[in-house]
């Protein structure tokens, strides 16, 4: 009887025995899964080339204001000598005023809206360009650090970030290290 529980028990732990080392690559494939998070925001404005995107706006929608302060002014002197000449001028003057007002107003609105279009155009066009630049340094330390996947900072999206798994900081200092590196 004991020959048989030991051979019972012999076997049992050869059939352990292989399938825990029949198993040990599966083991080794499933590996927890590595998860970064970033803020995207934070990275293209905190870069230099946000920075430098930033500063373009911000000139672009200053001169567009003086722009606009001066056709604004014009209408406004055009809204003015119409009031004062309302009873002083002619019918065919005061037609004249009021189509010069009215063209006025119509321009200042197309230039504004032409201007915006532009602006975000200017915008877009600038962000796709820091994307492109951004996306070799996401895939290299996505790389060197081995994630899985890299989230953006999205709320609604993600709900917490501990700040193990939160890379924005480093991801600004890589992108700055690139652009000097690019620059030289």
């Amino acid at each position: 009887m004991t020959r048989m529980t030991n051979a019972r028990f012999l076997g049992s732990l050869m059939v352990l025995l292989i399938l825990a080392v029949g198993s040990r690559p599966l083991l080794a494939q499933e590996a927890p899964i590595k998860i970064a998070i970033v803020d995207l925001e934070a990275v293209v404005g905190q870069s230099q080339q946000g920075q430098e995107l930033q500063s373009r706006m911000e000139s672009f929608q200053a001169q567009i204001q003086q722009e606009m302060t001066t056709m604004n002014q014009q209408a406004n002197e055009l809204r003015q000598r119409l009031a004062e000449g309302a009873n002083a001028l002619s019918e065919t003057r005061l037609a004249e005023l009021n189509k010069e007002y009215e063209d006025a107003t119509i321009a200042l609105r197309r230039f504004r809206d032409d201007k915006q279009r532009e602006g975000q155009k200017m915008q877009e066009e600038s962000l796709r360009e820091i994307e492109g630049l951004l996306e070799p340094v996401f895939e290299q330390v996505r790389t060197e650090m081995g994630y899985d996947l890299i989230l953006n900072n999205v709320p609604g999206v993600v709900l917490m970030v501990g700040e193990r798994v939160d890379i924005t900081a480093m991801m600004i200092e890589r992108f700055n290290a690139a652009a000097q590196a690019g620059g030289d």
